[in-house]
């Protein structure tokens, strides 16, 4: 008979599990083998489920099977309560990024509580700015207080090194960032504000030097205390604009191009090649495409001539591959320095037992001295 058995649960619970994970009626119903017509009768309650199914809707919903013998679905936010900014068509929520913002939700309370139970103030460490505020100057003002130089920058070995370095300064304001993998065409990058510690989420799908970008514009939205997804939808608008601005300054500044003799030969000329691009690209640690918008931010290059470098920049890149990381390296890069120390710490201190920092770090046991070694080192 196996896990053939019928369940008795609340169906509200399988309705909410599925909605809350955007799984369509007709999605969820060719996964279990099931007519559209028997699996609404499980939803309504005139028909049980099978402990078989249960298991297959709480792997395609990501939720643990414990949750669907609750009394009653959880109270959980509304992922759009979450920002003040939002696309302008709800498309961008895939059943990924869904995913990767009840993520963050949970790793951002599981944060909140471990530093409240340790003493911790998880407030962020950031100095708050406004829209009527210049971006250009304020990120020259925030670049200052890192007390990395661009000669520093410029000298850093890849773009991996660049991405830990830039995490580890924002996390230094108790600003947690995380990583995960959903469609870049969905969004780049999201924070959530709406709760202690500020938090920023970061696709990594993407490209590294493009997450580096993505991870200042962010910063910007951070420090204006205004939450929101970025996708390529929004890049219009007056905050995205400003967050954009702030992000092109602190990466790549004016002074340190004017100084550039790459650049220096392309104001003589006044001709724009990709070779350029991909040289500035490299130096300064940030995307084509971010050196691209510098320029054009700067009033360097027409729209018009900006629009067809992009074009012809999207055709040259190549596709990304995806690598398979190690358990413990996938954690690091997942959760970040900051929330693995946070948790070891509290487990230490005996605020939290061995089987939850397992829990929180997602990670099994025999894979956590590596762990440490790697964020020791």
């Amino acid at each position: 008979m196996g896990r053939s058995f019928v369940v008795d649960i609340n169906p509200e619970i399988i309705k909410w599990a599925r909605e809350s994970a955007g799984w369509s009626l007709e999605e969820i119903s060719k996964k279990l083998k099931l007519s559209e017509k028997e699996y609404k009768e499980i939803e309504s309650g005139k028909k049980k489920p099978t402990f078989k199914q249960l298991e297959l809707m709480a792997k395609y919903f990501k939720r643990p099977v414990a949750v669907f013998f609750l009394p009653e679905p959880p109270k959980e936010k509304p992922i759009t309560t979450a920002f003040r900014v939002l696309p302008k068509s709800e498309k961008v929520f895939s059943k990924e990024l869904r995913l990767a913002i009840r993520k963050a939700q949970y790793l951002q309370s599981i944060s909140r509580e471990l530093m409240e139970d340790l003493g911790i103030d998880p407030k962020g460490e950031v100095e708050k700015r406004n829209l009527q505020e210049d971006p250009i100057k304020v990120a020259q003002e925030e670049r200052k207080k890192t007390g990395i130089s661009i000669e520093e920058q410029t000298k850093w070995g890849d773009p991996h090194t660049a991405f830990k370095i830039w995490r580890s300064v924002i996390e230094s304001k108790n600003v947690f960032v995380f990583q995960f993998g959903f469609p870049v065409e969905d969004a780049r990058g999201f924070c959530l504000l709406d709760e202690e510690p500020p938090v920023i989420v970061i696709n990594s799908k993407d490209d590294i030097r493009a997450r580096i970008f993505t991870l200042f514009h962010e910063y910007a939205h951070v420090i204006l205390g205004i939450s929101e997804i970025y996708s390529e939808e929004m890049n219009d608008s007056d905050i995205e604009n400003w967050c954009n601005a702030f992000a092109g300054e602190f990466l790549v500044p004016k002074r340190a191009l004017e100084k550039d003799k790459d650049f220096l030969s392309f104001l003589n000329s006044k001709k724009l090649e990709l070779e350029l691009i991909e040289k500035l690209s490299n130096k300064f640690k940030v995307s084509k495409k971010a050196i691209l918008t510098r320029l054009k931010t700067l009033n360097l290059i027409e729209e018009d001539e900006y629009r067809k470098a992009l074009a012809k920049l999207e055709k040259s890149l190549p596709t990304r591959k995806e690598y398979y990381l190690l358990p413990e390296r996938r954690c690091i890069q997942e959760k970040g320095e900051k929330f693995i120390s946070l948790v070891l710490k509290s487990k230490e201190k005996g605020v939290i037992t061995m089987h939850d920092a397992i829990e929180y770090l997602d990670i099994k046991l025999k894979y956590l001295e590596k762990l440490l070694d790697l964020v020791a080192t």
